[in-house]
């Protein structure tokens, strides 16, 4: 077996009793991340709906039962409603505490690694264009836009946009979870990203859509998309999602 193959292996198998004797940033008494990105005042805001009245709920069963990849999609748009259900389920935070964030997926110590970008492509009352998630205040924050925006993001995904009416970009700041975890973070960060785009693939079934989880995608590409230095925060996973033909 190569040294590559091995210390890759080794990332996802850390030796958790050594994190009690690795002098971690936060046993440091070094300053602690930043839980959340912000962004300027300059930059649009959109509410997302937090109610969902015309959504009709589908058993736990049911959603894994039909859950598939899926990666054709009609030509139809998202309704707000549902854009907004696919965030509310996916990336939403229930209690923010001065130590610790707890979301509606697991996330290590609630550390809170992720954060989430979203290309819209085809949703009502919405431009197209790359959006942060503003964890805070459950609001989109419009980042970027351009008329070659559709083609670079398909670029970036080595041409599995595939018409797709939304892509979610799972992204990591890996520091937040390095501070109190160290060397076991890493494991922890991919982990977290798996269960939010599980929570999006079932979310997805309840809309009559589907979702094509990515990990083939060209990182630096994908991140100069989103605007992100590829190094103190990068993106760890992508996902299309539409509407079933």
């Amino acid at each position: 077996m190569s040294e590559r193959l091995k210390n890759n292996r080794q990332a996802i198998k850390p030796n958790w009793l050594d994190l009690y004797i690795v002098e971690s940033a936060k046993r440091q008494g070094l300053e602690k991340p930043k839980q959340f990105l912000s962004v300027s005042d300059e930059n649009v805001k959109i509410s997302l709906d937090t109610e969902f009245p015309n959504i009709n709920q589908k058993t736990l069963s049911d959603v894994i039962k039909s859950r598939r990849s899926l990666r054709e999609y009609n030509d139809s748009y998202f309704t707000f409603e549902e854009f907004s259900y696919l965030v509310w389920e996916t990336c939403r935070v229930d209690i923010i505490r001065e130590n610790a964030v707890f979301r509606t997926i697991p996330t290590a110590g609630a550390t809170n690694s992720m954060e989430t970008y979203v290309y819209v492509n085809r949703v009502e009352k919405l431009k197209e264009g790359i959006y942060l998630y503003l964890q805070d205040t459950h609001q989109l924050a419009l980042i970027k836009r351009d008329k070659n925006l559709s083609s670079l993001v398909n670029d970036s995904l080595l041409k599995q946009l595939r018409n797709a009416q939304a892509v979610f970009f799972f992204t990591t700041v890996p520091a937040r979870t390095e501070y109190k975890y160290d060397f076991c973070a890493h494991k922890m960060i991919a982990i977290e990203a798996g269960h939010a785009c599980q929570n999006l693939s079932l979310a997805a079934e309840i809309i009559d859509s589907g979702v094509c989880a990515i990990c083939a995608y060209d990182q630096a590409k994908v991140d100069a998309v989103l605007g992100i230095d590829g190094d103190e925060q990068f993106t760890i996973y992508c996902a299309t999602v539409g509407k079933k033909k």
